[in-house]
């Protein structure tokens, strides 16, 4: 609780100082907090909570690059939300959410506290109205099937399962808007994106063989939300790309994989 108070007060008191009539500081503030006003951005990119990282190769990645683990996640999760802020920024004015650069861990964690996860179905695509598809509605209402339900449940006194095809993922819920109305009035965003959860782990689609012989894709996935300032959801779902097992050098991760999908998230939102 004093945690959670100590960082409300932070935000409050950066809050209030917007509407001072100078740019100044007190000279006692942490140097974490002289962000500058002049960080005037539309969009606002919110790293992962480094405990929503997982990822199966870390041991490997931590021998090749001669790092520890908790140096290789936090760069993993601090270039990743780069990658996205630079995609963004070839059309919106964009950046990393300053505060998560602070290295202060309670600034963000009033951040953290004040959004809640669920796991959910990835959104369907909303289907492009074409005359194809218009006679595919058509087709299907003439027919008198009825879609199965999902899941296990009780049908003329059987158990039937039918199983969702369909992949979840990590999604956030605004619990406190009260910080955004804050990060809106001092950097002038109007949406934010949230990388949710980073993974890297093995694809289930392989076979024991190609594990023996250490030939196999990882399969990287990024879970993230767009909100606007008021907490609405504009989009959000699952990135999935995959990378090959014998990548361990951080550089091909960076430059290749991680910059991919800031692209993707970007053209989910971005017109």
């Amino acid at each position: 609780m004093k945690k959670i108070l100590a960082s409300f007060t932070f935000f409050l008191f950066t809050f209030t100082g917007l509407w001072a009539q100078d740019d100044t500081f007190n000279k006692y503030d942490r140097q974490g907090q002289l962000a500058k006003d002049s960080t005037n951005v539309e969009v606002l990119v919110i790293p992962t909570n480094p405990e929503l990282y997982n990822s199966f190769f870390d041991r490997e990645m931590m021998e090749v690059n001669n790092i520890s683990f908790y140096t290789l996640r936090d760069t993993i999760l601090m270039t990743l939300s780069q990658k996205v802020a630079q995609a963004i920024r070839d059309t919106l004015a964009c950046s990393v959410l300053p505060e998560s650069q602070t290295g202060y861990t309670e600034d963000m964690a009033f951040v953290y506290e004040s959004i809640s996860y669920s796991y959910e179905l990835v959104p369907q695509p909303v289907e492009e109205v074409t005359t194809i598809n218009k006679w595919k509605k058509k087709i299907k209402k003439s027919d008198p099937q009825e879609e199965q339900k999902k899941g296990t449940y009780m049908q003329e006194g059987q158990i039937m399962t039918n199983q969702e095809t369909r992949p979840r993922y990590t999604n956030i819920k605004i619990t406190n808007p009260d910080f955004l109305y804050v990060l809106n009035k001092k950097y002038h965003a109007n949406q934010f994106v949230f990388i949710n959860k980073f993974e890297m782990e093995i694809s289930t689609n392989i076979t024991q063989v190609d594990i023996q012989s250490d030939n196999y894709p990882r399969e990287i996935r990024v879970h993230y939300t767009v909100v606007d300032s008021s907490g609405v959801e504009v989009t959000s779902g699952l990135i999935v790309r995959n990378s090959s097992s014998y990548d361990n050098q951080l550089e091909y991760l960076f430059n290749e994989s991680l910059t991919q999908i800031g692209v993707e998230i970007t053209n989910k939102f971005v017109q």
